[in-house]
């Protein structure tokens, strides 16, 4: 593995390390950001956050929104293998975006803004106008992933505000056992319409990735599409092995 960058910023390692096509970002020992432009979905945590997306058609999917975008490990992934049209990512450390520029090659196709996800949710609150919501609001504390935002109902329901009609909600959750507390299975109105729901994790993580919907989640259309990907990046087909779905 060779590095390609490193610098500490304001108490911050930052590295950007290569391994072979792959292309990673570390902060403080932490990695936020991993991309391989041969293999966009390689067995990783990140395709899992992806994955949700693929069970719904092509062109389906307009606007999707990124909460701690990080490097852009899961927007170069959605405007590969989901192509919509607008993807916004909101990124509370510029250094981030600035790798995710220089390295990740996000820039054409994303819309990259610095600033904290909470208040600019909260800004933007009632605007409903995206199909997906991402939330992956991570920093790190001694070398540990710790979440940023108190996953409660306010929060729940501000992010429910920005989707559209039918749209999906995509939790990264690194507490396997706060995710059956997590507040749209206790808040009703939430659950009422988000009635559709899909767990995924890999063996050896801690992560879980949930996915609300208030559209059903079609294995076909999953299949459909994860073949279209498997034709043009063959090398991406054996990473689908290490995918685990549950129902919940």
């Amino acid at each position: 593995m060779a590095i390609l960058w490193q610098q500490v910023i304001d108490d911050n390692h930052y590295e950007v390390r290569s391994a072979g096509a792959s292309v990673r970002l570390y902060r403080n020992g932490v990695n936020h950001s991993q991309w391989n432009p041969k293999r966009p979905l390689a067995g990783s945590i990140w395709d899992l956050i992806t994955l949700p997306t693929l069970y719904r058609t092509a062109g389906s999917l307009q606007d999707v929104l990124v909460l701690g975008f990080g490097a852009g490990a899961v927007g170069r992934q959605i405007r590969e293998l989901v192509a919509p049209e607008r993807i916004v990512g909101v990124e509370l450390d510029p250094i981030h975006l600035s790798i995710a520029d220089g390295f990740f090659d996000c820039t054409e196709g994303c819309e990259l803004i610095a600033g904290d996800a909470v208040e600019w949710v909260h800004e933007a609150e009632g605007e409903a106008c995206y199909d997906v919501i991402i939330d992956d609001l991570y920093a790190e504390q001694e070398g540990v992933p710790v979440r940023c935002v108190p996953m409660d109902v306010e929060w729940c329901e501000a992010l429910a505000g920005l989707l559209r009609p039918g749209g999906m909600l995509i939790f990264n959750m690194i507490e396997p056992d706060k995710v059956r507390h997590l507040p749209i299975f206790k808040s009703p109105a939430l659950r009422a319409r988000f009635s559709e729901t899909i767990q995924y994790r890999i063996d050896g993580y801690e992560n879980r990735i949930v996915a609300f919907s208030e559209q059903a989640f079609d294995p076909a259309c999953l299949d459909q599409q994860l073949e279209r990907i498997y034709k043009q990046y063959p090398a991406c087909r054996a990473g689908r092995s290490r995918y685990i779905a549950e129902t919940l």
